[in-house]
């Protein structure tokens, strides 16, 4: 059997193309299925803390109620107040197929209400709601999240108001112990816009 310098080659080629890696294009795609919410909110987070703002912070645990002020510019306190928000990613791998996206858009105002809501009944978080501006900028984001099980119950109502308030309500009841309920709003004191 003679060899064929021209079958080689073609069998080089066909190797070769097999192995050729293409960048991955639905990846890149992939990464834009849901709005960016962590980049957002970080970005809010850096704009907030750069305003140096006078806040008024309310907690409310189980009834008792207590305010203090503090001014934007204390990084470490946005930081915290901003983080239950910027958890919230619906890109992660995990989570890439769990949720069903709604659009409803104002033909008047051009503004539009985006609402991601889980497939199921355990997904973390259940439903989340933004509102969008004409211009496509969020306005406002209302988290939902509920978790239950025989031992545990968990609910979580996160309401960001891009310029007037942020609102962080958590319920805890854990068996055999009184239920906890702990919300947190926060406001720019005055005339002062987020």
């Amino acid at each position: 059997m003679k060899n064929h310098p021209s079958i080689i080659i073609l069998a080089l080629l066909f190797g070769i193309s097999a192995c050729n890696i293409q960048p991955d294009k639905t990846k890149s795609s992939s990464q834009d299925k849901f709005i960016n919410l962590p980049g957002y909110f970080k970005t809010e987070e850096k704009q907030l803390s750069q305003a140096s703002l006078d806040m008024e912070k309310t907690v409310l645990l189980n009834g008792k109620s207590e305010k203090n002020t503090f001014n934007s510019s204390d990084t470490a306190v946005i930081q915290h107040l901003m983080k239950p928000f910027i958890d919230v990613d619906l890109n992660k791998p995990s989570l890439r197929d769990e949720y069903d996206t709604t659009s409803l858009t104002d033909p008047f105002s051009g503004r539009k209400s985006v609402i991601y809501k889980s497939r199921g009944q355990q997904t973390n978080p259940e439903e989340i709601t933004m509102d969008l501006d004409k211009n496509g900028v969020i306005q406002q984001v209302s988290v939902h999240s509920y978790t239950s099980n025989m031992v545990y119950e968990y609910r979580q109502h996160l309401v960001y108001q891009r310029g007037k308030s942020v609102m962080i309500n958590t319920y805890q009841k854990i068996a055999f112990l009184s239920p906890k309920e702990l919300e947190i709003t926060v406001k720019p004191i005055a005339k002062n816009q987020l």
